[in-house]
């Protein structure tokens, strides 16, 4: 069984059946005239979970004009990203293409008003999405729960999941946001027909998977009620809910959720920054009555690994998995456990030793503060990462050191430069490899 894992950056678990209270913010759009007659599309993304929580659109019809939507928590932290269609395909692209922009809007006061002036000053938001199912025939499952998951296949990860508590009326649509890679998706989903709140095969409960090739664009599907089952084998959800994180805010953070009788990993996450206190993650891939540990660090000394307690803050949490989804609740503390986080590869582990010298694009990208940067090293080699600015100057040397074969990731930190908002390039040089890329630092 292949791992799957979670990038939660690019992924969104859906839009909750059961929302909080949600208040208004305002963007006071100015200088918009080069954009007049475009579509504009804007998004929320609570800083919490990563979560979209709602999203909007409207044509641009006057240089100085408002939006409002409502999708924001009191005393929570927010992206709000937009983009103009500016080439007119109704598409995103990336910038220069389409011009996008991303806001901060941190411990919202409810009917909050942000300021944005035109400018170039573009950020790659990557837009996702939409995914619509539209439900008929479902009489016989009214007030039933309903659970649907939206996988793409070719990747092999989950991109989002729904449940609906009760199904309500016969006819409805559901909506999951995360598409954005072309390529094979399905959409497997139940309805609990015997009400015991789990997943059994049918004709138990009811299950069906619907296949579609993804190319751009939100996607619309039908379906109507029929008694062609599927058995999905229907894996459950864990949620870490993490609090007091404070002194870890722009580090890297890492959880992964292993079965205890194999050492088998259901799923991982990786966050380049903790971004709030206070957050949570999700790893989907649980089966039913089974032991786990959830093990998790923050990279204290931010070197871009894991290092044994105290050097980095690593937790254990324990749970059994009778009751299908599972939630954890975690306040920080200084009760460390050494995970023995799978890190790099030792030279003498033949079998894992990567094939080639790689350098790999950081993530997020663009960035801000930080960025993880990752390589592989096919054999013993020093190892030298340089960063460098648009000029061609070398700015700061990030790694220069023997490393045996194996797989590194580093963390690069803005602040610690004081480098203002630009277009950077890092450089991998190890024996006669090269390679360079182009990160983007936006403040």
């Amino acid at each position: 069984m292949k791992t799957k894992t979670v990038f939660l950056v690019l992924i969104f678990f859906g839009i909750s059946f059961s929302s909080p209270q949600l208040e208004n913010v305002t963007i006071n759009f100015s200088n918009m005239s080069p954009h007049l007659n475009q579509n504009l599309y804007l998004r929320i993304i609570d800083k919490s979970t990563l979560r979209e929580t709602g999203r909007t659109s409207a044509q641009i019809s006057s240089a100085n004009f408002s939006l409002t939507i409502s999708a924001v928590e009191t005393g929570k932290s927010y992206y709000v990203d937009f983009f103009s269609d500016h080439n007119g395909n109704g598409l995103y692209d990336a910038p220069p293409v389409d011009h996008a922009w991303r806001l901060n809007l941190n411990n919202a006061l409810g009917n909050d008003t942000l300021n944005f002036s035109h400018n170039t000053s573009f950020t790659d938001i990557k837009w996702q999405y939409v995914l619509t199912v539209n439900f008929s025939g479902m009489t016989p499952h009214i007030g039933r729960m309903l659970e649907l998951k939206l996988e793409n296949s070719t990747g092999e990860k989950e991109i989002g999941r729904i449940k609906i508590p009760s199904i309500n009326t016969s006819a409805f649509p559901v909506q999951i946001v995360g598409l954005s890679e072309p390529g094979d998706y399905s959409v497997e989903f139940y309805a609990d027909h015997n009400g015991n709140g789990l997943y059994d095969a049918p004709p138990v409960d009811h299950a069906w998977k619907l296949s579609f090739n993804y190319t751009s664009g939100n996607v619309d599907l039908t379906f109507t009620h029929n008694t062609t089952f599927t058995d999905i084998q229907w894996k459950y959800l864990v949620t870490v809910n993490l609090s007091s994180m404070t002194p870890h805010l722009g580090r890297l953070f890492e959880l992964r959720v292993v079965k205890v009788e194999n050492s088998e990993e259901a799923g991982r996450i990786s966050l380049p920054s903790i971004l709030v206190q206070n957050f949570s993650v999700f790893i989907p891939g649980i089966d039913l009555n089974k032991d786990y540990n959830i093990d998790f660090f923050a990279d204290h000394n931010g070197n871009g690994t894991y290092n044994p307690p105290p050097v980095d803050h690593a937790w254990r949490l324990t749970f059994s998995s009778a009751t299908g989804d599972y939630t954890a609740n975690f306040t920080h503390n200084t009760t460390f456990t050494d995970i023995n986080w799978p890190g790099a590869v030792s030279v003498d582990d033949e079998t894992n030793v990567p094939a080639s010298f790689t350098l790999e694009q950081n993530y997020p990208n663009p960035f801000n503060p930080s960025t993880i940067i990752r390589y592989k090293l096919s054999q013993k080699s020093n190892v030298k990462i340089r960063l460098i600015n648009l000029l061609g100057n070398e700015i700061a040397i990030l790694i220069n050191e023997h490393k045996d074969a194996g797989e590194y990731s580093l963390e690069f930190n803005s602040l610690k430069y004081d480098l203002p908002s630009g277009i950077y390039f890092y450089e991998m040089i190890a024996d006669n490899f090269s390679d360079v890329k182009k990160m983007v630092l936006i403040r």
